[in-house]
């Protein structure tokens, strides 16, 4: 596992004095804010990152509390999420290794935002459950209506460039969702979604289309 990638993690980490050491998987052991350790394994992956590609690096006898990718751009299937989270450990971006270092437990680390509208969906009176597609795209199955896909993005005033981006980077979503709560969907981002036969929403306005 002594790749490029865990190399150059390892270069911008040790300007922080973050790393102390690497396990004889070549993963790389980070000190955390609360003055222990944990373990952080780095992929390389510039395709969809799979099942295939994290269970390996939980065969040996250290096991990473948390699996990045470099570059953070890559797509994180719903096979190698629930793979990683049923392993108690978590994954993300480079950006991601000082925010679990600041909780006591690196595997229990998650995206709060996307957090949010995971637990919000699940509570839904309609909805019996929500599984990632992908890591902020989610397939949500209803009581009463088919099963609808929602990707949300990052966008202040979603724009129909965001939402060609979406469909072009997540293929099929029956809605899109902006993540902020501030901002607004302009009319061309709302006609983009149309003409894909999906629609542009905020969360409020997610809830209330659940329902349906």
């Amino acid at each position: 596992m002594n790749n490029k990638e865990t190399d150059w993690v390892a270069n911008r980490l040790e300007k922080e004095s973050a790393v102390v050491g690497r396990t004889p998987e070549g993963f790389l052991v980070v000190s955390s804010r609360h003055g222990c350790t944990f373990v952080v394994a780095v992929l390389g992956m510039q395709n969809v990152i799979g099942r295939s590609e994290v269970a390996p690096l939980f065969d040996g006898a250290t096991k990473p509390q948390l699996v990045v990718n470099v570059p953070s751009k890559t797509l994180w299937s719903g096979t190698a999420i629930d793979y990683i989270h049923a392993a108690s450990a978590a994954f993300g971006t480079f950006g991601d290794i000082a925010r679990a270092a600041d909780m006591e437990d690196a595997g229990s680390f998650r995206n709060k935002n996307i957090g949010f509208f995971i637990n919000a969906m699940k509570q839904h009176s309609n909805v019996t459950s929500v599984s990632y597609i992908y890591e902020s795209v989610f397939k949500v199955d209803c009581r009463i209506g088919a099963s609808v896909i929602v990707a949300v993005i990052d966008a202040y005033n979603m724009s129909a460039e965001d939402v060609r981006n979406a469909k072009a980077r997540f293929g099929h979503f029956d809605v899109v969702v902006k993540s902020s709560s501030y901002g607004s969907i302009t009319g061309q981002a709302e006609a983009a979604a149309k003409s894909m036969g999906a629609v542009a929403l905020t969360f409020r306005e997610l809830m209330q289309w659940l329902a349906h």
